[in-house]
């Protein structure tokens, strides 16, 4: 028995490594391929369409026409659209689709700090509208893969979790020193999401699964202290207070800087210990061979 899995968002930061590994695992699926809008597109998207290592599917993605002959949907889609994917996860379930994955990709949502924070409040409705149609119809099912933090994104300069000054000698960091935080790199990310399509994972397509993988789990200072040791010197770090950040967002929704606000929200989840994650998978994944966070700075510094 092998699936067919659809992919939506292919070209994001978790959707390109999700569509990649997909194609490295195609010989143990039926078909992969991923999901474009039949609207025009423009030369730039069109460029990145053509880099998926994938085939591609044209088509309306509130069609169910669109989703026919697929068992498994992947959205990877942007924060600012997930609930959007209820429309698209209605469409596929009427074409027969009997397994999907919602955009999760972070933090645990059932944390009480995460279920508060504004960055979740799309995710958490569409959990629950996805779990509401799963109660009517017990033939379809659905996983959560949740990941901590992106470690491969934390030292992006257009990132920089870290709040690392341009020589790397000092950091303003949102968070406590001493709070845990679990962290995953977005290649592992993509092989996790796949290897748990496959039929050796994913034994009945009714199953609702809340799946987390990590590639290391410490304490904020320690993180640093990777960091520190791989540049040969120390780095002052200032902690910023909690309450710092609500002064900040407020200015930010006064200026109507949403994205600012959704992103302070995120800082928040991860520098004060709500980013951690309990009963990880790793060990029922052998396959994988998950990256750590001294091997993600090695890379990327």
């Amino acid at each position: 028995m092998t699936y067919s899995v659809l992919l939506i968002g292919a070209t994001g930061d978790v959707g390109s490594k999700i569509a990649a590994k997909l194609a490295k695992y195609k010989g143990q699926l039926k078909r992969v391929a991923f999901l474009t809008s039949t609207a025009k597109s423009t030369p730039e998207k069109e460029a990145k369409y053509a880099e998926v290592p994938i085939e591609r599917v044209v088509g309306d993605f509130e069609d169910p026409e669109t989703y026919r002959g697929f068992d498994i949907v992947i959205c990877a889609i942007h924060d600012a659209f997930v609930l959007d994917q209820i429309k698209y996860f209605d469409a596929a379930f009427a074409a027969g689709v009997k397994h999907v994955y919602p955009t999760e990709f972070g933090a645990d949502l059932t944390h009480p700090v995460v279920s508060k924070e504004p960055y979740a409040v799309g995710k958490i409705e569409a959990r629950k509208q996805l779990e509401e149609r799963a109660r009517k119809d017990q033939s379809i099912g659905y996983t959560y893969v949740i990941t901590g933090m992106f470690s491969d994104f934390i030292l992006r300069p257009h990132v920089n979790v870290l709040g690392l000054s341009e020589d790397r000698r000092s950091a303003k960091f949102l968070g406590a020193p001493d709070a845990v935080l679990t962290t995953t790199h977005t290649e592992d990310i993509g092989e996790f999401t796949v290897l748990s399509t496959l039929p050796s994972h994913l034994k009945s397509f009714n199953e609702r699964r809340t799946l987390a993988v990590e590639g290391s789990t410490h304490k904020v200072s320690e993180y640093f202290g990777a960091v520190s040791r791989y540049l040969g010197h120390p780095i002052d770090v200032e902690y910023l207070s909690r309450e710092s950040s609500y002064v900040y967002e407020e200015e930010q929704k006064a200026q109507r800087n949403l994205e600012a606000v959704r992103y302070n929200s995120v800082l928040r989840t991860v520098g004060f210990g709500a980013c951690v994650l309990q009963d990880v998978a790793n060990s029922s994944y052998p396959e994988l061979k998950a990256r750590t966070w001294e091997e993600t700075v090695k890379q990327m510094l």
